[in-house]
């Protein structure tokens, strides 16, 4: 009876062991959810790098003005403008022709009087001739290259004073040097087509009304 009392109460201490290690061992292990709030640190707006020009960037060419006179400064007398009033007859440097476009389709030169120099005739009627200055002892004319030209139709009655007579055996010149005798058309648009011809020249209106031989 002792012996089983024994066996019992042992039998119960080893359940009662066994029931609590087996609490234990069954407990769920807590679940700890974790929601992380995103910081305001953490967004970043990136700005595209087009955006915001380089300081160091080069700034655009501007486009050049519609009216673009290529005139070398050093040779051009900004003092003596193309006009009615007759220039030095030896100037030293060219007249200035203020405005003129010389990179488009060329054209007459300003109203007034250019000491120039005839070089062709386009046509029956049309000269073209350039600005001449004084240098060395004698008349030159722009650098080759140089776009300075013009051109302008001979007026139907445009007058022309030789230096030469109109047969060019003669010296018809007066105390300036400049030509007297009056010549034909015909014989003055023959002179310019020769390309010979340095003269005093008046345009009026687009076309060429007077033209004074420079006898030198």
């Amino acid at each position: 009876m002792t012996t089983y009392l024994r066996q019992a109460a042992l039998a119960v201490a080893v359940l009662s062991l066994a029931a609590c290690s087996g609490t234990e061992a069954a407990a769920p292990a807590a679940t700890v959810t974790v929601t992380a709030s995103p910081s305001p640190l953490a967004t970043v707006t990136a700005t595209p790098a087009a955006a915001s020009p380089s300081p160091l960037a080069s700034p655009s060419p501007t486009a050049p003005p519609g009216n673009q006179v290529f005139e070398p400064s050093e040779e051009y007398d900004q003092n003596d403008v193309i006009g009615a009033r007759q220039p030095k007859i030896k100037g030293t440097k060219f007249q200035f022709d203020p405005g003129h476009d010389f990179t488009k389709r060329i054209s007459p030169s300003a109203d007034g009087i250019l000491r120039g120099r005839f070089v062709t005739m386009q046509d029956g009627d049309t000269a073209e001739y350039v600005p001449v200055r004084w240098d060395g002892g004698t008349y030159v004319g722009p650098a080759e290259g140089d776009v300075t030209a013009y051109a302008a139709p001979l007026a139907p009655g445009v007058v022309y004073l030789s230096a030469t007579g109109c047969t060019g055996n003669d010296q018809t010149i007066n105390g300036d040097a400049l030509g007297t005798e009056r010549c034909t058309r015909a014989r003055l648009a023959e002179h310019a087509r020769e390309g010979r011809l340095t003269a005093l020249i008046t345009v009026a209106n687009g076309q060429v009304t007077k033209v004074v031989e420079i006898y030198f």
